[in-house]
């Protein structure tokens, strides 16, 4: 017990006082700091529009004032003088949409023909394409909606039914697993997480390389378990403070978080020793370690659908304690969840550290018969 004691005190004291360790926490706090920060704003917010109205009607104007209101838009009070050099604007990304209606679209609307709105968005960024065209298509819908109830009022509809023949289907989206237009909620932390997941990952290669023959067993769980806590230390940062920048927290109570942000950190840790043992320590080893971490948020299934992923790259990533740990993240952040509704997560990361044990096990073993073939002495 004292060779695990001295291992845990001696690698804090490397971890905490070691110039090198000391900024890589430190690259760590100020990565998440500003991955986090990056999506303060929630949402995408006053993307520049051009308008041009030709049509000069009480309507039309009504309708630029409306795409005006809207959060996600700002409409330009100088716009380019033409429809041509606007649309060069929209190529030099200096305009997000083009909203063009037409001389006679209120004409259209009075007589019950179909009237044409024409809109052009900059897709280079679909981010903010989409949600400039997205926004304004809400706009023309709730605008086409409340043309339909005028004729249908005219034509003898009650009002009371006039809106539910013109609008039969409403939507509910402020749900809570869905983000209602903020990107924050389910980002920022993704990103957060992400740094927790790269920098356990470093945590454990402290340990691991240079590689220090004949350490024993109890001195090496005692430098894993002083990584252990300082990277819970590091999660638990991230969830109660830096994810505060954005007015986010966790759902869940911390005796649900807290076990799911242990498991990844033990997790990350035995993931980390599995490869070093594979590719025998090591630089090769190391820079293994470091390409999966970097991959494994696009890998997760956290920022591209999971099923659209190549069926191999997703057997990768079903081995890399991030992605498991993404689908717990989803649960603890959204909802009151207890500890059981996090059951099939934990189990994956379950059998994840049986399979990096197996790897250590063989490992151990092929060192023995090694050994024993070159007639040395094993260190217990």
């Amino acid at each position: 017990m004292s060779a695990f004691l001295k291992g845990l005190a001696e690698q804090l004291r490397r971890l905490t006082l070691r110039r090198s360790h000391q900024l890589m926490l430190l690259l760590f706090l100020g990565a998440s700091t500003l991955s986090v920060a990056t999506y303060r704003q929630g949402a995408m917010r006053e993307l520049p529009v051009a308008l041009y109205d030709a049509d000069g009607t009480a309507l039309s104007r009504a309708l630029a004032r409306a795409i005006d209101a809207t959060p996600e838009l700002r409409v330009l009070t100088d716009p380019p003088p033409t429809l041509h050099e606007a649309e060069l604007a929209l190529t030099r990304g200096e305009l997000c949409a083009v909203v063009l209606i037409p001389d006679g679209f209120t004409a259209a609307l009075k007589r019950g023909r179909r009237a044409e709105v024409v809109v052009a968005a900059d897709l280079s960024n679909v981010l903010t394409g989409k949600t400039a065209q997205r926004s304004i298509a809400r706009v023309l819908a709730t605008a086409a909606a409340g043309a339909e109830v005028s004729v249908l009022e005219r034509l003898g509809t009650p009002p009371a039914s006039a809106l539910a023949r013109a609008v039969p289907i409403t939507v509910t989206e402020a749900l809570p697993g869905n983000p209602a237009a903020s990107y924050a909620s389910y980002v920022a932390p993704a990103f957060a997480y992400f740094f927790v997941h790269v920098l356990t990952l470093f945590l454990a290669w402290s340990v691991l390389w240079p590689p220090v023959p004949g350490r024993a067993i109890a001195d090496a769980a005692g430098r894993f378990a002083a990584c252990a806590l300082l990277g819970l230390a590091a999660a638990l940062v991230v969830t109660y403070g830096v994810l505060s920048l954005d007015h986010l927290a966790p759902a869940s109570s911390p005796s649900v978080v807290v076990p799911a942000l242990l498991a990844l950190v033990l997790g990350d840790l035995l993931f980390a020793s599995a490869l070093a043992a594979l590719f025998r320590g090591g630089l090769f080893g190391f820079q293994v370690t470091v390409l999966l971490g970097m991959l494994s948020l696009m890998l997760s299934g956290l920022t591209w659908p999971w099923d659209a992923i190549p069926g191999p790259l997703r057997a990768l990533a079903a081995a890399i304690p991030f992605t498991p740990f993404g689908r717990a993240m989803r649960v603890f952040f959204a909802g009151r969840a207890e500890l059981g509704d996090l059951a099939g997560p934990l189990a994956w990361m379950g059998a994840q550290a049986i399979g990096c044990g197996g790897v250590l096990a063989l490992r151990g073993a092929v060192r023995k018969v090694v050994a024993i073939a070159r007639h040395e002495e094993v260190p217990s």
